[in-house]
């Protein structure tokens, strides 16, 4: 059946003019009222020669090759305002090669050429136009764009990130468990830090000298810090942390994303506070140690004693790393952290005392033991409050029962702060397992909700 438009269209007058046209996710968000955001669908017509606009409609849902071939015939009978009225080009060039396919034949009929086309930059240049009107204060720099970076590259680091956020190494390496990085190997050292032992912020950070390193344990708060040292880091988000080119080209190109709440954002930050990219260079850095740090914990940090002793290993790498090797060596020989580990060594034998009904394996007892550092940061700031000693051993009960019962009911999910909002929890379970006992109940529910401001006002959550 033919389009009306269509007909009413073939009898305009032609031009010697290209269009470029695209069906894309749009560059900014919809967020409806108590429903999840999400990506609208663009339509977009350029006419190259006087560099107008002549369609520019977004859908809820991708268009079909009809939709569009209607949305076409009215971006020539019925343009937008100043594009230059009503003709046929002589050709439109579509960036999807099925959709160029489908409509060539009928667009043919009516005189005009349909071809598809892998790169279309007279359009992109006016689409980034647009997405940076559309959102001012959002609009991030692409990797994608970043020089020298390839798609060979982005989809050795996207994989390697994906590993990196599924074998959660964070679960055995704290934040004081800085981890010397050649690469390739015979490069200079440089530093890393796992981040997220304490269900905050996952991700990788990188430091490029030990100056930048003792900065980062020098106790100053950002933005201060940030005036002083240069750090480049993998942190894991929803997906609008990302750039929508970035976006566009993970679901172009089927480049693997770990879950929801797991697409890499890397950001460089360099004095004073200036916020930027990661260079090529830097990006395989990160994909290879992505790859291959998970290993090196799991083999030499994960057992504190196995650690102690300290450990070396090179791992050889393929691919777009050209054979290279990245080598690492723990620990990092600075006095602020062998005093920090010293404190943190006495802190993890409370945390033990505290656990020891609280897991059953090795994942559990990952688990447990992020719940039981969290829950003695707690009776640390409660104690630090001058309570009375009654009080102080009320709290204390409360967070063994809401540490036990929260590993047992909770403990197959990963750690975070925020599994302790909107409680108390699981006040069957401590009933059943525990007791009635108005007393018992009490000190749970009172600890829960101390627990929960704590958690708010210190800003874990």
């Amino acid at each position: 059946m033919r389009i009306r438009s269509l007909e009413k269209a073939s009898k305009l007058p032609q031009t010697t003019t290209t269009w470029q046209a695209t069906v894309r996710m749009a560059p900014t968000w919809i967020e409806p009222k108590n429903q999840p955001r999400y990506r609208p669908y663009l339509v977009f017509v350029l006419d190259t020669e006087s560099d107008t606009v002549r369609l520019l409609i977004m859908q809820d849902q991708r268009p079909a090759a009809g939709t569009l071939l209607s949305l076409l015939a009215n971006a020539i009978t019925k343009p937008m305002m100043g594009s230059g009225g009503r003709y046929r080009p002589a050709r439109i060039l579509i960036d999807d090669q099925e959709l160029a396919q489908a409509l060539a034949p009928q667009l043919a009929e009516i005189g005009i050429g349909c071809e598809y086309a892998a790169s279309l930059p007279a359009l992109e240049a006016v689409l980034r136009d647009l997405s940076a009107h559309l959102n001012p204060d959002a609009e991030r720099d692409s990797v994608l764009g970043t020089p020298r970076v390839t798609l060979p590259l982005l989809a050795d680091f996207y994989a390697a990130a994906a590993h990196f956020y599924q074998q959660a190494p964070w679960r055995w390496a704290d934040n004081l468990m800085a981890i010397e990085v050649r690469y390739p190997a015979t490069g200079p050292a440089r530093y890393v830090v796992i981040m997220g032992f304490g269900g905050q912020e996952f991700g990788l950070a990188l430091y490029p000298t030990l100056a930048d390193l003792r900065w980062q344990l020098s106790g100053l708060e950002p933005p201060a810090i940030y005036e002083k040292l240069t750090t480049t880091s993998l942190t894991f988000g929803e997906d609008d942390v990302l750039a929508f080119e970035d976006l566009d080209a993970i679901a172009k190109h089927g480049w693997p994303v770990a879950g929801p709440n797991a697409y890499p954002l890397l950001m460089k930050i360099t004095p004073p506070v200036k916020i930027s990219v990661p260079s090529a260079d830097e990006i395989a850095l990160f994909a290879a140690a992505a790859r291959t740090l998970p290993d090196f914990v799991m083999k030499y940090l994960k057992d504190k004693r196995i650690a102690s002793s300290g450990a070396e290993a090179i791992y050889p790498l393929s691919n777009v790393h050209a054979n290279q090797q990245i080598a690492y060596r723990y620990p990092v020989d600075l006095p602020e952290l062998v005093t920090l580990r010293e404190q943190a060594a006495m802190s993890d034998q409370e945390i033990e005392e505290m656990i020891t009904d609280w897991y059953w394996d090795e994942e559990s007892h990952a688990f447990a033991h992020q719940i039981g550092a969290l829950l003695l940061d707690f009776l640390n700031y409660v104690e630090a409050t001058r309570v009375t000693k009654q009080s102080l051993r009320k709290y204390e009960t409360g967070c063994w029962l809401i540490g036990k019962l929260t590993c047992k009911c909770r403990g197959d999910k990963p750690f975070t702060p925020d599994m302790f909002l909107g409680g108390p929890h699981y006040l069957d379970e401590l009933r059943q397992e525990v007791g009635n006992s108005s007393s018992i109940v009490s000190a749970y529910q009172t600890t829960w909700r101390k627990l929960e401001r704590f958690l708010r006002t210190q800003n874990y959550v």
